[in-house]
């Protein structure tokens, strides 16, 4: 499920000789739901760690993992029902590409996909047009608050790495 281009990328610099700190160990994606029409060629089952919530997304991501731009942790919701969300800002193409799916889109999922694992979900309620977008994350063996905190800092770890090895190819 990853970027085929963010994966030739990172081959080209391992032979050029990048070290192995700067290769990131966490590739993050954000996929869509599949239509119920979609055949089975088309998309993949994934399914969330925590709950076993089985989603089929499209094979080919939305998001690749180079136009993420970073990750925060936010506390969201009712006063009585407030919990902990990733927050995913992506660059202004990807930002455009979700605003132009999510107009049609509204019932379906985003799925946050990190290493071919999901590991958050978003539900696409109305058009999004800022390119942020919140996550419930889950992660086996710890919190609401802790995976949160865990992936986000992991994501941005990656999501640095990927933007110097694309300031690298560009020179």
């Amino acid at each position: 499920m990853n970027s085929f281009r963010l994966a030739a990328a990172l081959s080209a610099l391992l032979l050029a000789g990048c070290t192995n700190s700067d290769i990131p160990e966490e590739i993050a994606s954000i996929f869509v739901e599949a239509a119920p029409s979609v055949g089975g060629s088309m998309s993949n089952e994934v399914r969330l760690p925590v709950s076993g919530l089985a989603i089929r997304v499209m094979t080919r991501a939305l998001v690749p993992a180079e136009e993420i731009l970073g990750t925060q942790p936010i506390t969201s919701g009712d006063p009585d029902l407030r919990q902990e969300f990733l927050l995913v800002q992506l660059d202004r193409k990807s930002a455009v590409d979700v605003m132009n799916y999510t107009n049609e889109a509204i019932g379906r999922h985003f799925v946050l996909v990190i290493n071919d694992t999901a590991v958050g979900i978003m539900p696409i309620d109305q058009q999004i047009t800022d390119g942020n977008l919140m996550f419930h994350v889950e992660k086996k063996g710890l919190s609401n608050t802790e995976a949160v905190m865990d992936v986000s800092r992991r994501l941005n770890i990656s999501a640095l790495k990927i933007r110097k090895l694309k300031e690298a190819e560009r020179k």
